[in-house]
């Protein structure tokens, strides 16, 4: 376009004259082709920089893994230093406990106080052998032990008692049962319980048998049981219930083979007090009156008649409403 064409230089509106003309289109062309140039320039650009970036987010990744290590490492070695230290003060602790008792055994005269380290020595010694005998008591097998030995001592002098009183199965072992709490016979047959065996006399004269063994146990073993047994009526079976309430002597058993194991139970009473005497003590309440001379001695007290275990006197001061 030839220079001065109108509208090159002139505002379009006004048509005053511009300082600077507006542009061609080849200059906007030639500037779109700068701005295009510019854009691809970026674009190529840009894929290096995401990949920079990614490398140095990935090695600043690594450098805060390395510093948490340096950071643990560092932690290990203050806790160990802090132990150092610790046990410094002990050792110096140690150290100097050490030379108090030193300084103190030096000022012991140990001509003066050889008595006293005698003294020392033996409770030492007293000391092992109680903490010895207490690890023995804690042995399950030496409780399992003790516990048959135990168990096989009352068995035969519960066995011995029986024979004596000639109880049905008396003739067989007859020992306690620790699971049903109860005496038990070994037979042919197997193993009878007290409930399956025979009358009330049986069953008297087995409790009997037990109780005296359990007794003659704790005494010769000074086991920490009061040394006293109580028994009230144990002749009831033998004697017939309208004659129990009478003087109840032995005349009044009308079966002489009871008579006999009436006798025998007072003997064996008496027997095992005799044997065990002055260390246990056995007080029976019962109507019978034995003859013999031994069991007359026996007796203490004597309620018949009008002499009885709680005096008239006591009604007849405080009679009943």
């Amino acid at each position: 376009m030839p220079d001065g064409f109108p509208g090159e230089r002139s505002c379009p509106l006004c048509g005053n004259e511009l300082t600077e003309p507006d542009p061609t289109i080849a200059d906007m062309h030639t500037t779109l082709a700068d701005l295009q140039g510019q854009l691809d320039s970026v674009q190529t650009v840009q894929p290096r920089r995401e990949q920079a970036l990614r490398e140095i987010e990935q090695k600043a990744t690594r450098l805060r893994e390395q510093l948490r290590g340096i950071e643990g490492a560092l932690s290990i070695i203050a806790e160990q230093r802090s132990e150092q230290a610790g046990l410094r003060g002990q050792a110096e602790a140690q150290a100097y406990t050490r030379g108090r008792i030193s300084a103190h055994l030096g000022q012991i005269d140990t001509t003066t106080d050889s008595g006293h380290l005698q003294r020392l020595h033996s409770d030492i010694s007293i000391a092992q052998q109680l903490v010895r005998g207490l690890e023995e008591q804690l042995d399950s097998e030496v409780i399992d032990d003790n516990l048959i030995h135990s168990l096989s001592h009352l068995s035969g002098k519960m066995t011995s008692h029986a024979r004596f009183l000639k109880l049905e199965h008396g003739d067989r072992l007859v020992r306690l049962n620790l699971k049903k709490l109860t005496v038990v016979a070994d037979t042919h047959e197997g193993i009878t319980e007290l409930l399956r065996i025979g009358s009330g006399k049986n069953h008297v004269g087995y409790h009997l048998a037990a109780h005296i063994a359990l007794h003659q146990y704790f005494v010769t073993n000074s086991r920490p049981v009061p040394r006293f047994l109580m028994l009230d009526q144990p002749t009831q079976p033998y004697y017939p219930s309208d004659m129990a309430k009478a003087r109840g002597r032995l005349e009044d058993i009308t079966i002489d083979e009871d008579r006999v194991t009436v006798t025998r139970l007072f003997q064996l009473m008496h027997q095992v007090v005799t044997e065990l005497s002055p260390n246990f003590q056995m007080i029976v309440s019962d109507h019978a009156d034995l003859p013999h001379d031994w069991y007359q001695e026996s007796v203490r007290y004597n309620w018949r008649g009008r002499e009885k275990l709680i005096p008239t006197t006591w009604l007849d001061n405080n009679p009943t409403p």
